[in-house]
């Protein structure tokens, strides 16, 4: 961990190192004195925080245990980071520019891994399954849909962040699956009209600036009879959980980056002149999956 912090730069991670340092007589700002166990690990923690768990071998010795342990305190350190605890400014040997997006984009695919496998991934499933012939998924991210679509799925995706669709392009190649992959914006997608038999998307409509406009951009290039299939999070519709997303609405959205958590999805759906054709909510209505045409 303080390899990662070294390059994360987590001032409260770093107060609570230096606290344990001098507990146990390690001198946390000298890792040139580390053992040889500990100045691999340290590396690790570095290199780690930079290309992210899959990109780099742990070292020898370490447990499962303790490589699961620090991704989950990796992704915490993310969150954080989001929440307020910002980047110090970059010194020349680090890598300045592609380190915010990058990370971000690493913290957000790890922290939606462990959604999934809370659960989550069912959701996923459920929205994509049925989604066959040419299909375009608006926002794919770091591409965790990609499992779930069936094979009769012709791909199609956009998303702005180009670091995170280069880890969409690895998962897509571990998987072996073909996909097409584009940088832009949901609310002017570059395709023609009619272009494709389904549109995908999950938790995008909750952070993109105009939903109208991305909603309208969906049904222009669905081909007639085509369908738009999202899984969003939602208002709830019990009153007291409402309330309490209004509360929470504004540490939300600095914590993720923008993100509405009280947005009412099925009215925006409508005021786009869209017909829900399915809808089903989870949750206790926090998660809404929909079918719409």
């Amino acid at each position: 961990m303080l390899g990662v912090t070294s390059v994360n730069r987590c001032r409260a991670c770093a107060r609570v190192h230096e606290r344990w340092g001098r507990a146990i007589g390690l001198d946390v700002r000298d890792p040139l004195g580390f053992t040889s166990d500990e100045a691999a690990a340290y590396r690790y923690g570095q290199e780690f925080a930079l290309t992210g768990s899959r990109a780099v071998d742990p070292p020898i010795g370490m447990r499962a245990r303790h490589r699961r342990e620090l991704e989950a305190a990796a992704v915490l350190m993310e969150l954080a980071n989001l929440a307020g605890n910002r980047f110090l400014p970059d010194r020349e040997t680090r890598r300045p520019a592609q380190l915010g997006s990058a990370a971000m984009a690493r913290g957000y695919d790890a922290a939606m891994r462990l959604a999934d496998r809370a659960g989550l991934r069912r959701a996923r499933g459920r929205v994509v399954r049925d989604a066959i012939g040419d299909v375009l998924e608006i926002g794919v991210g770091t591409g965790l849909n990609l499992p779930a679509y069936p094979a009769e799925a012709w791909l199609h995706a956009i998303d702005p962040s180009e670091a995170a669709l280069k880890l969409a392009a690895r998962r897509a190649d571990r998987l072996g699956r073909s996909i097409v992959l584009t940088t832009g914006d949901a609310e002017a997608l570059p395709y023609p009209d009619d272009s494709f038999d389904v549109v995908v998307g999950t938790f995008v409509l909750c952070s993109v600036d105009d939903v109208a406009s991305v909603l309208r951009e969906g049904r222009r290039v669905l081909r007639p009879g085509g369908t738009l299939r999202f899984l969003e999070h939602a208002r709830s519709e019990h009153a007291g959980v409402a309330r309490l997303q209004t509360r929470m609405a504004p540490a939300w959205a600095r914590l993720s980056g923008g993100c509405r958590l009280d947005q009412d999805v099925r009215s925006a759906i409508e005021a786009a002149g869209l017909r829900i054709l399915d809808a089903r909510t989870s949750a206790g209505g926090l998660l809404v999956e929909f079918v719409a045409g």
